[in-house]
């Protein structure tokens, strides 16, 4: 309660001393104003002890705190906040490393430039179509006989596949890949004869392992991978196929160098392709080396951006260890794609290629959900 002023306290304690105090008992008023002056000195001086004993008291919280030189600031804001209880977090759906949930992050999974935690599991639904056309001299048979023709090729092919990547322990992971292909093939020669070709079935699938064999603070990174792929078509000239007719066995480095918000990635790859026997004669498909680069840039905590160029190059096939001059090939595509962050186990991936050979698709463009576990 406020304190009452010195005014009011001095009539107050007038009144009661005059009803108090026999007028007989004074000698003169002189007297009796001394005494009333005495006493309200007296009260003055215990109300200042009792104000500056009250200023003095320690503030309780919601109190306002003035610091010097500062704006004043409830002392519930500077109070430290308790940590969430187990079992009452609103965001219990979430993956236990909230980095590993950020589009960045994501996306340089699927890249190969990060591997999952340990017990981590992710599926991933992918879709692609590519489209590709050819515009060559080639020999034909035209009413039983043969003619050099410009025949024109129109190539469409869907893919439909599921990956799913498990975290192992000592920082490496495991991958599996299962693709289904469809292809329709449109042929067009010297104007009029045309043919129209489809096939379908499982195409190549792949087995793989990578490991991270270096991880620096400063976001410098370096792993490795192995991978099998299995044998699809049975026909290896046939580009109807849903895969290749070959198995083969790749190796591959991947560097990684992070300059927030951008992170750099470069691999070099080598494939050591199986040759079979077909119709009674060895083939040889030749090796591929491959070669790619590009960046990931986070746009939001939500959002990232891709960018990248991918080269590789095969060795000329070999028919009963015979060189089969000119049928090496040179493969080369610029890609880009966005991530989106969908909820924190899923992924919304959208992607484009555009072919910069003759021997690689004109474009392609995909979809992929992965979801972790």
């Amino acid at each position: 309660m406020k304190p009452l002023s010195p005014e009011i306290s001095c009539t107050l304690v007038f009144f009661a001393l005059l009803l108090a105090t026999p007028v007989a008992e004074a000698e003169s008023t002189a007297q009796l104003l001394a005494v009333l002056q005495a006493q309200v000195a007296e009260l003055q001086r215990r109300l200042a002890i009792l104000e500056g004993s009250a200023s003095q008291r320690a503030a309780r919280p919601g109190d306002m705190v003035k610091a010097e030189g500062a704006a004043s600031r409830p002392v519930n804001a500077l109070l430290p906040r308790p940590p969430p209880q187990s079992g009452t977090s609103s965001k219990a759906e979430e993956p236990a490393n909230e980095d590993l949930s950020r589009a960045l992050e994501r996306a340089l999974v699927r890249e190969g430039g990060l591997v999952l935690p340990r017990g981590v599991v992710e599926l991933e639904p992918r879709f692609r179509y590519q489209h590709r056309s050819t515009h060559r001299l080639e020999l034909v048979a035209v009413a039983g006989q043969p003619q050099v023709a410009q025949v024109d090729r129109r190539l469409d092919a869907a893919q439909l596949s599921v990956g799913l990547r498990v975290g192992l322990p000592w920082a490496s992971q495991l991958e599996l890949f299962l693709p289904y292909a469809s292809n329709r093939q449109r042929t067009v020669a010297m104007g009029s004869f045309s043919a129209v070709e489809s096939a379908a079935g499982f195409g190549n699938a792949e087995i793989g392992l990578t490991k991270q064999l270096f991880a620096d603070p400063g976001g410098f990174g370096l792993l490795a991978s192995l991978r099998w792929v299995g044998q699809a078509a049975a026909n290896p000239d046939s580009e109807l196929g849903p895969g290749s007719s070959f198995s083969s066995a790749q190796g591959g480095l991947l560097f990684v160098t992070r300059r927030d918000p951008v992170v750099y990635f470069g691999a070099l790859s080598h494939s050591l392709n199986r040759g079979r026997r077909i119709a009674g004669a060895m083939v040889d498909p030749g090796n591929t080396t491959g070669l790619r680069a590009g960046a990931l840039v986070a746009l939001s905590p939500d959002t990232s951006l891709r960018l990248g160029l991918e080269f590789s190059r095969t060795a000329d096939a070999r028919l009963d260890s015979a060189v089969v001059a000119g049928s090496g090939k040179v493969q080369g595509e610029f890609s880009t794609g966005f991530s989106f962050v969908l909820t924190p186990r899923v992924l919304l991936g959208v992607e484009a290629g555009m072919g910069l050979t003759p021997d690689s698709p004109d474009f392609r463009v995909g979809l992929s959900l992965p979801v972790r576990f």
